[in-house]
């Protein structure tokens, strides 16, 4: 059998460090949004060479250091079956921009395979599985509009944002989530998203109460090392944005707008810049066809 996914793009309207757990990891607080750009993963099972990965995008691993392969073979050694997939990645989300790329990748990985091979596994072991590959897999694999908490888990379906455009843009750099984790220090933070105040926002539609309310924490852990961050920001507020911030550990920036012709000129001045840019609109419905 052979059939394509959507595997959607994610951003963060606000993201809180709590504290360091015992195992070193984060507890974490964070509404989430899937975006209408997204991957495409083909998954074909009829095949008899293991799990194989190609892709359009020359620098993406296509062995087990993917994590859409780490998620097929977690797949395969929970129910037993034959490691047999050809899984297409057709990469248009950039990399390293905090955007869920890879997990989006993963979380529709496990959605298809469960689906071709008769749903043999039911969502609280899906989503076992998702943690196992990534802290925001989960999320990926809820997708819509969510308060993940703990390590990205612990998922509450919110009110769904209003409608909108969001300006997605991403420098040329790329951030490690791994040395922005190590830098934070939870005691030192000084300033915390509202995200009781954007809950509240979502539950009575009010877009411009969640623009002025995004924000996350890494971002002051970044700005050292990206010069560029305030400069955005700067740009899609300047042409209209109703708020702005980084969306996990960066590099991406996005901006709410109401109105597409803003976000298109927001867009055209940082084309300029040599960012790439993308406008996109929230959805609540993933892997559609």
């Amino acid at each position: 059998m052979k059939k394509t996914y959507k595997a959607h793009a994610k951003i963060n309207l606000s993201l809180d460090v709590l504290r360091k757990r015992p195992d070193n990891y984060h507890d974490l607080k964070s509404v989430m949004q899937s975006m209408s750009l997204h991957d495409e993963i083909t998954l074909e099972t009829d095949t008899e060479n293991g799990i194989e990965i190609s892709t359009n995008r020359t620098f993406l691993a296509t062995n087990e250091k993917n994590i859409a392969y780490k998620a097929a073979d977690l797949f395969y050694t929970e129910t037993g079956l034959s490691k047999n997939v050809h899984i297409h990645i057709k990469k248009n989300i950039p990399v390293g921009a905090g955007l869920g790329g890879g997990s989006s990748d993963a979380a529709a990985v496990l959605y298809g395979l469960n689906e071709l091979y008769g749903d043999p596994l039911g969502r609280d072991k899906l989503l076992a599985l998702g943690l196992a590959c990534g802290a925001d897999v989960p999320f990926c694999q809820t997708g819509g509009t969510c308060l993940a908490e703990g390590l990205g888990e612990i998922l509450t379906p919110l009110s769904p944002i209003p409608e909108c455009i969001i300006l997605i843009a991403k420098p040329q750099m790329s951030i490690s989530t791994k040395s922005v984790f190590e830098a934070i220090d939870t005691k030192a933070i000084q300033m915390h998203p509202n995200t009781d105040g954007i809950i509240d926002s979502l539950n009575s539609n009010n877009l411009s109460g969640i623009a002025v309310r995004v924000y996350n924490v890494f971002e002051d852990y970044v700005k050292p090392r990206y010069k560029e961050l305030d400069k955005i920001k700067g740009v899609m507020l300047d042409c209209g944005a109703l708020g702005s911030a980084m969306s996990g550990t960066g590099s991406a920036v996005f901006g709410i707008f109401t109105d597409e012709k803003a976000a298109r000129k927001a867009a055209n001045k940082l084309k300029r810049n040599k960012l790439q840019t993308f406008i996109t609109y929230p959805v609540q419905q993933i892997f559609a066809e």
